[in-house]
């Protein structure tokens, strides 16, 4: 398949509220596959409404091929003071297993990229794994992406997953 053929193929949407129970089926999947951790499901769906009032919580977009979500991942703004701009984080890449090795993450992986291109403001991106999570390592690496000079470390108040 050509990249004219794999695009045109499918369709990626940004998510609103006529989404949410794909975003949330979608996030309990990727949760438990990647982390092995279920989701409270009132605490998921309010999360996701939340993002869909106030965008600075997050964006998410849907891969599509005709009517069928195939994936998704989602993006935030970080503003960084030392250097007057935006970092572009992403976060809940998903691709439905029965749908992976098609070619579906490079087709979100450039649209991101053109997004990120397309944006003077955004200086970066960037994003997180989970250390279980090895066999994705790979794929990013493929694309070109690289470790941080930075360690994610963090504080949690108790009840937190």
């Amino acid at each position: 398949m050509t990249k004219t053929d794999r695009e045109n193929k499918f369709q990626i949407k940004r998510a609103g509220k006529e989404h949410l129970d794909i975003l949330i089926d979608f996030n309990m999947k990727l949760a438990l596959e990647t982390e092995n951790r279920p989701l409270n499901l009132e605490t998921l769906t309010k999360s996701m409404k939340a993002i869909f009032e106030d965008e600075r919580k997050g964006v998410y977009l849907i891969l599509f091929e005709g009517d069928e979500p195939l994936g998704q991942i989602a993006y935030v703004y970080e503003w960084s003071t030392w250097r007057n701009a935006n970092y572009m984080w992403l976060t809940d890449l998903y691709i439905k297993p029965e749908h992976r090795k098609r070619g579906l993450f490079k087709v979100i992986y450039q649209y991101v990229m053109r997004l990120y291109e397309e944006n003077p403001s955004v200086l970066g991106l960037r994003f997180y794994v989970d250390k279980t999570n090895t066999s994705v390592v790979p794929i990013y690496k493929k694309v070109g992406w690289k470790e941080s000079n930075y360690d994610l470390w963090e504080i949690k108040k108790s009840g937190c997953i």
